[in-house]
């Protein structure tokens, strides 16, 4: 009996280590090679972000992100992971075209940093943005997500039916709600 609960507490314990080492539950930062790290370009908090697309995929904050889109009509801001298979996340491909049939400029900010994912996705009107892990200070991927969305909304708080979105839109630099959808 004694080694049979040794042994569930062990795999448990395993299983832990296995599942708290991946991309979404840390931000990956640590598992880049020196080359993949070479993709990314961290911006202070006062830099301006880039309006052209590159190879680079730019770490930033939600205080430069409301400073670049504050001239914008629309924007739609999807928070997006790599790996997420729920019915509201979609391929950035289908975010692009949603909104370009409703004239919203779409921004992409990831959540996780995953290079190999980063590459297959296709060249969007803007660049490719992660949150900033190192500004929030945190490298635990629900952490500064949340402290990423706070700041993004400006302290607004969501109702439940929209507390886990992906999708933030914006009127200039002015938060106006959450969606689950585009």
């Amino acid at each position: 009996m004694k080694a049979i609960v040794i042994t569930f507490i062990t795999s448990f314990l395993f299983q832990g280590c296995i599942i708290t080492n991946t991309p979404g539950f840390h931000s990956g930062y640590k598992k880049l090679t020196p080359e993949e790290r070479k993709q990314i370009k961290f911006l202070s908090a006062n830099e301006i972000l880039p309006n052209e697309n590159s190879k680079l995929i730019f770490a930033i904050n939600a205080q430069s992100l409301l400073r670049s889109i504050q001239q914008k009509d629309t924007t739609l801001v999807y928070v997006w992971a790599p790996h997420c298979h729920s019915s509201a996340c979609i391929s950035l491909i289908s975010a692009q075209q949603a909104c370009d049939n409703k004239g919203y400029n779409l921004v992409v900010v990831a959540e996780y940093y995953d290079i190999e994912e980063f590459s297959r996705q296709p060249i969007l009107k803007n660049p490719l943005f992660i949150i900033n892990h190192k500004y929030y200070k945190t490298d635990y991927c629900t952490k500064y997500s949340r402290l990423f969305s706070s700041d993004l909304r400006q302290g607004i708080k969501l109702p439940d039916s929209t507390k886990y979105s992906r999708y933030y839109m914006f009127k200039g630099s002015k938060f106006i709600g959450a969606r689950n959808f585009i």
